[in-house]
């Protein structure tokens, strides 16, 4: 049964806190970083060097912007971490196929192949089951019971599923040992995945209710120091309704 529109509102409308933007923009570029170093092997001038690091520097320009002022690009930051999530599960593929052709030194174009179409299905599942958990306000079900079992079975098939097909292919194929290193990077993937899944889903649903969302946050936007006036206006303004209200009691009374 689907929820209703203000349940499915209260779970898209938590943005993330524009005090926290700047340390979630130095961390998670840190993390990107980790797949881009291992697009620096040998040989290090490669078409996989240059993807992934037009990839980083998209990110780190567009990051360093929001940070400049993440008061004014709060709700923009959403759609930030959508494609963040994007980029770095790209960016991961891309560290794999690194590893399996000019590492490993595998020839047939089978893996790699098999290996990008793996990653696509699983966005594709991944959004259909997202998708389909916000109507039904799993999510919700999820954070008053905690990780359920449907959740802790979704991420542990997706894991197994990615380890089942780098040891099946380790096993039959010309990977070998790499399979490790693969497999490790296939757990950035499936996070990138996620978060990426999530995050553009919750900012196309916020540009369509973006009246709902002011009203819900009229400060949304505004530089620290006005919307640490508008806190007080508004404060000052309730205290002030209250006491029009306690009087107004007092007098009935009397």
């Amino acid at each position: 049964m689907d929820i209703s529109e203000k349940e499915q509102e209260r779970f898209h409308f938590r943005l993330i806190p524009p005090e926290q933007i700047r340390g979630g923009v130095v961390c998670f570029l840190l993390i990107m970083l980790i797949p881009l170093l291992v697009t620096l092997a040998a040989p290090m001038l490669s078409p996989y060097l240059y993807s992934a690091a037009i990839l980083y520097a998209v990110m780190l320009g567009w990051g360093v912007a929001i940070s400049v002022n993440p008061y004014r690009y709060e709700a923009v930051f959403t759609l930030y971490m959508g494609i963040y999530g994007a980029a770095l599960a790209v960016t991961s593929e891309i560290a794999i196929l690194k590893m399996m052709y000019d590492i490993a030194r595998v020839e047939s174009p089978w893996y790699g192949a098999s290996s990008v179409l793996l990653m696509a299905a699983a966005g594709l599942l991944f959004g259909l089951l997202h998708i389909r958990a916000v109507r039904r306000g799993t999510y919700q079900e999820m954070e008053r019971k905690g990780l359920n079992r449907a959740g802790k079975a979704a991420l542990l098939l997706a894991s197994i599923g990615y380890l089942a097909y780098y040891l099946a292919t380790a096993f039959f194929g010309e990977l070998g040992s790499m399979v490790l290193g693969m497999a490790g990077f296939s757990v950035l993937l499936i996070f990138g995945l996620y978060v990426a899944v999530v995050f553009i889903h919750r900012y196309l649903f916020i540009r369509r209710n973006m009246d709902k969302l002011r009203a819900l946050y009229p400060a949304l936007g505004l530089p620290k120091e006005e919307r640490e006036a508008a806190y007080m206006r508004a404060r000052n303004e309730a205290q002030a309704t209250a006491k029009r209200h306690r009087q107004s009691k007092k007098r009935r009374r009397s």
